[in-house]
């Protein structure tokens, strides 16, 4: 019943929301997909047949509904017309979503047919659908939010223990991550060394520094199943120091390429 009453309220703006009535004689069927008539009414003069009951069809089932494909495609995709016996286009009432809670909104979608029975164009009636239909298929790209940390602040020197230091600064970027601001789809925990030392001998130990932040973080309620550790050695440096000799001057210099850095991706 609620439903019933979201969509009479909406009804009562007839040339907002698409919900006037529309021909069904022979006139109808020679008109094209978006000509309709526009009736206006009164609030207090509605009845049920200006309330349209759509069908609930998923918005990525009607991308698949482009130029070229059959009549029985359409059927197929979107169900049975609102007018099957019109040869030239068919017109479908569908629910789009406005919200979680479960408001929609009644839309007319009209689908033109060439000769050949194949689909030669489509168009939402009102602008109002066809902005929502194009908000509900936009790809969703995650963000990503990046927390770097120093790893000489977070561990001791050739060290994959992190120190009491460490530790705060982790419990900081643990209530960032494990926060409620973003929808976690995944979270990425990179080591990074410097150049000095052997590339296996730094491909293991930026593995052990990810791998003991992202336990950390899984300790304090960010949920492991999203995260994963990786080290990269000294594959991917921010600075380059000239020398080969391992000086306190070159560690100094190299200081900003041992890292670790916490990729969080998710929606807001």
């Amino acid at each position: 019943m609620g439903i019933v009453m979201r969509v009479t309220a909406l009804c009562a703006l007839a040339l907002l929301t698409g919900c006037a009535s529309v021909n069904s004689g022979d006139d109808a069927q020679v008109r094209g997909p978006m000509e309709f008539d526009d009736v206006e009414v009164k609030v207090a003069e509605l009845d049920s047949q200006y309330v349209r009951q759509g069908a609930a069809v998923a918005p990525q089932t009607i991308t698949q509904v482009v130029p070229g494909i059959s009549k029985s495609d359409v059927r197929g995709l979107l169900g049975r017309p609102a007018n099957e016996t019109t040869q030239r286009w068919w017109q479908y009432h569908i629910n789009l979503p406005l919200d979680a809670e479960g408001d929609y909104l009644v839309c007319q979608y009209g689908v033109a047919f060439d000769p050949a029975d194949q689909v030669s164009s489509t168009k939402w009636r009102r602008p109002q659908c066809s902005a929502l239909y194009d908000e509900l298929v936009r790809p969703v790209v995650p963000e990503v939010q990046e927390i770097t940390l120093f790893s000489d602040v977070l561990f001791g020197y050739d060290s994959a223990t992190l120190s009491s230091e460490g530790l705060r600064e982790l419990d900081l970027a643990a209530q960032v991550v494990a926060g409620k601001m973003m929808q976690l789809e995944r979270v990425v925990v990179v080591g990074h060394s410097d150049r000095i030392g052997s590339e296996k001998y730094n491909n293991a130990l930026s593995q052990r520094r990810a791998e003991a932040v992202r336990n950390y973080l899984v300790s304090k309620g960010v949920d492991g199943y999203l995260m994963s550790a990786e080290g990269r050695g000294a594959r991917e440096p921010l600075v380059h120091c000239a020398g080969s000799a391992i000086t306190a001057a070159l560690k100094q210099c190299l200081q900003p390429n041992r890292r670790v850095q916490i990729m969080i991706y998710g929606k807001r």
